[in-house]
């Protein structure tokens, strides 16, 4: 039998007030998101860019927070992926690889995505070729192995995330081409669209019991402990003359909030 992760000890109703502040939150956003950004890195081989990506019928816009934060903690090249969810999730990684060739000139890549956009980010390392590109990927309520929430949704995407689903396959079977890129899987502990939640899980994983899908991108936790990851994969892990050169130091870390102790981790 599937087991799943353990539920919030927080109040029902406290939990879907919260969601439901977030869901109102990213609505107030959205028009500020419906026009794709057209910023580009310099090219430059000694640069690294951090790109966002959205979720499920949602735009650039409900990463604002996410990106406004990572340029106060330094972070000089953050952009934002806009891409029509609907397609599907490989016609968004097409997108995809069609906006870094475009916008990221030159230098190393980390993916930071919301639901869905965890899922193109995949098809795009996986079957595309991104990994070549790419050093580090953070999903935030990505649903890696589907969610049977998605039998209700009638259309191409909700087809896809189908646990049994073809393209969910594809994704296993390729997951290889991307060994080389280093993942971690945010889990909302009370997330409501990605069910069972355990289903959010792919590599190293870091569960937060007392947020939902949404609020997730508005979690001041979640903001510094993306910031915090992204700035701790330091030079070690690199040498000069390989491939992946330059190392992943994003900027100085001049501002660092304190670490968060209530985020539970598993690796």
């Amino acid at each position: 039998m599937l087991q799943d992760y353990p539920a919030s000890e927080q109040p029902w109703w406290r939990l879907a007030a919260a969601e439901l502040l977030a869901i109102g939150a990213a609505g107030v956003l959205y028009p500020f998101g419906v026009t794709a950004s057209r910023h580009a890195t310099p090219g430059r081989r000694e640069q690294r860019t951090v790109v966002l990506i959205h979720g499920y019928l949602a735009n650039r816009s409900t990463l604002l927070p996410l990106a406004g934060y990572l340029r106060w903690r330094g972070f000089s090249q953050v952009l934002s992926f806009n891409y029509a969810s609907s397609e599907g999730v490989e016609r968004g990684a097409i997108a995809l690889r069609d906006y870094l060739r475009r916008h990221v000139r030159g230098g190393r890549i980390d993916l930071v995505c919301h639901s869905l956009g965890g899922l193109v980010a995949r098809a795009y390392l996986q079957q595309l070729g991104g990994a070549r590109r790419v050093d580090h990927c953070i999903t935030l309520g990505t649903p890696h192995q589907g969610t049977y929430n998605s039998y209700w949704l009638a259309s191409r995407v909700g087809r896809e995330l189908r646990p049994d689903s073809p393209l969910l396959a594809r994704l296993a079977a390729t997951r290889p081409a991307a060994a080389r890129v280093r993942f971690l899987s945010v889990i909302a502990g009370s997330d409501n669209l990605v069910v069972p939640r355990v289903f959010s899980a792919h590599d190293e994983e870091v569960r937060i019991p007392d947020l939902g899908h949404v609020g997730v991108l508005f979690s001041p936790r979640v903001l510094r402990m993306i910031a915090n990851r992204l700035l701790q994969y330091d030079r070690s892990e690199f040498r000069e003359g390989d491939e992946r050169w330059p190392p992943s130091t994003h900027a100085s870390p001049k501002r660092t909030p304190p670490s968060c102790s209530s985020i539970t981790s598993r690796a």
